[in-house]
């Protein structure tokens, strides 16, 4: 209050800095060993700061990530499939290729992470493409009837190619081998030829050569055999319809009811 002005009484407030340093000097330690921690304190507090500068510096991406959940793209072409998993921020990788009876060849047969597993934007997935049906064994179709075989290899995804009749030791009308042979791989739809038996080749083939055509029908229906394919030949020595061949020979063994083809005179 300044004397003799009459007014009320003012009171002026000291600087900030002045109550700064006041408050300062008492959190201040008074001992040695007090100041010594402080400084400890706060030489380890700047580390830590400087440290985390760098690292932001040195690494822009922020420290803490949002995860996503992996989507599913099982089944999906490739590239369908790399685009769902780039829009989602993730990266893909191939891994090969893998035979599968069910997933188209391209498509993703195996994903790793499965889907919706939580990932950070960025990681990798990785991806194996099928490779189509693997190959298909040739079942066991010994001693099955055609019928049988049939089936059988309908149902492991082969098909019937020829069926030859062949001498056998086996029953008539039974299978006796494939072509490709039984355990062998072939792909998908691949023709398989059945080898069926005709029979022990116990039957002599008589000689008919010289004689009529229908004798010769008789003496082969006689000891169970039957006449096959009959062409004609021009022989002017001949009279027409005599046998000038037959295949096979006389004397040669064949199975109960084999056909021997024929040669008449024309």
């Amino acid at each position: 209050m300044v004397p003799g002005s009459g007014g009320s009484d003012e009171v002026t407030a000291p600087p900030v800095w002045v109550v700064l340093w006041s408050r300062a000097k008492k959190v201040w330690p008074t001992t040695v060993r007090g100041r010594d921690r402080l400084r400890i304190g706060l030489i380890l507090g700047a580390a830590t700061l400087a440290g985390y500068l760098v690292t932001c510096v040195a690494y822009p991406a922020p420290l803490m990530t949002r995860e996503h959940q992996v989507a599913r793209v099982l089944g999906l072409p490739r590239a369908q499939a790399e685009k769902e998993l780039q829009q989602q921020g993730f990266r893909s990788k191939m891994e090969g290729e893998e035979p599968d009876p069910v997933v188209p060849a391209g498509h993703v047969v195996w994903q790793d992470p499965a889907p919706e597993t939580a990932l950070p934007g960025g990681a990798l997935v990785h991806i194996t493409l099928s490779s189509g049906p693997g190959p298909v064994t040739v079942p066991d179709v010994f001693a099955f009837d055609v019928d049988q075989a049939r089936q059988v290899m309908d149902a492991a995804g082969l098909r019937i190619g020829s069926i030859d009749s062949i001498p056998s030791s086996s029953e008539p009308g039974l299978i006796t081998g494939t072509r490709p042979a039984i355990g062998a791989t072939r792909p998908p739809g691949s023709a398989v030829d059945l080898l069926v038996s005709k029979g022990p080749a116990d039957i002599r083939v008589p000689d008919v050569m010289g004689l009529k055509q229908e004798e010769a029908r008789q003496r082969l229906e006689a000891v169970g055999l039957r006449v096959g394919t009959i062409t004609t030949q021009k022989r002017q020595r001949n009279p027409a319809g005599i046998v000038l061949e037959q295949r096979p020979s006389a004397g040669i063994f064949s199975p109960h009811d084999s056909r021997i083809n024929l040669v008449i005179s024309n």
